[in-house]
């Protein structure tokens, strides 16, 4: 269900500022009032037309689109509205509250890195993709590169593929969304043709919706989360 809508229920106060979370697990988090009333943040209670499992965070769960996911709270048992600034759990020790989800594109394949349980989906879907593009072709040069890209609630207008070290840039193929809050898969076939050495460095990039183009610039998650190219060498 929407939490606009049991929000709007409760009839919240206008000095309300934020919405703060408490869990079964001690763990708390806050998020201002005007992510709480829009269209996309949900209390979730079942999934799939059954009841959320515990890990999924039974018996609710805060779905807030566009912020990392310490911002969308498991095992909920309490909702309570702030006239300040709330900070949370992992905000007291030192993240960003804000939490905005940065653009972020990832390669899957080529490469063998471990993606880890998370990404398992997105792996077998890009090989489903890759395998419906052109296939490698030694004598042509063609080599299929997919992945996927996130901008959490902005969406993907566009995910481009440079072999030459960003000097050109060549644009992928996107496969539709399930919806505007999920990952975007994407294939593109780059010709390797006649490149000396046989080793390429692989970068990607997205742009989301609003126009903006994922950063370039190396950070580490802590404090506003990571950022960065993705490159591979092959």
């Amino acid at each position: 269900m929407r939490l606009k809508d049991i929000l709007t229920r409760a009839q919240v106060m206008p000095r309300a500022k934020y919405i703060v979370f408490r869990c079964y697990d001690g763990y708390d988090v806050g998020i201002p009032i005007e992510r709480g009333l829009s269209e996309g943040t949900l209390l979730a209670y079942d999934m799939n037309g059954a009841s959320l499992t515990a890990e999924h965070g039974y018996p609710v769960r805060a779905i807030v689109p566009g912020l990392y996911g310490m911002m969308n709270p498991k095992w909920i048992t309490e909702i309570e509205l702030v006239d300040g600034i709330y900070e949370g759990y992992w905000q007291r020790k030192g993240w960003a509250n804000n939490a905005k989800y940065n653009t972020h594109s990832f390669i899957v394949i080529p490469g063998n890195a471990a993606i880890g349980k998370r990404f398992s989906n997105i792996k077998a879907a890009s090989s489903a993709i890759a395998r419906s593009s052109s296939a490698y072709s030694p004598s042509s040069g063609l080599v299929p590169i997919a992945g996927a890209a996130f901008a959490g609630d902005r969406g993907i207008s566009k995910v481009e593929v440079s072999t030459d070290g960003g000097t050109t840039w060549k644009e992928a193929r996107l496969k539709d969304p399930l919806s505007p809050y999920t990952w975007v898969l994407w294939t593109v076939e780059v010709n390797l043709a006649g490149k000396p050495n046989n080793y390429y460095k692989i970068i990607a990039r997205a742009i989301d919706k609003t126009g903006k183009i994922q950063t370039a610039e190396l950070a580490d998650p802590f404090p506003n989360g990571a950022t960065g190219y993705p490159v591979i060498n092959v």
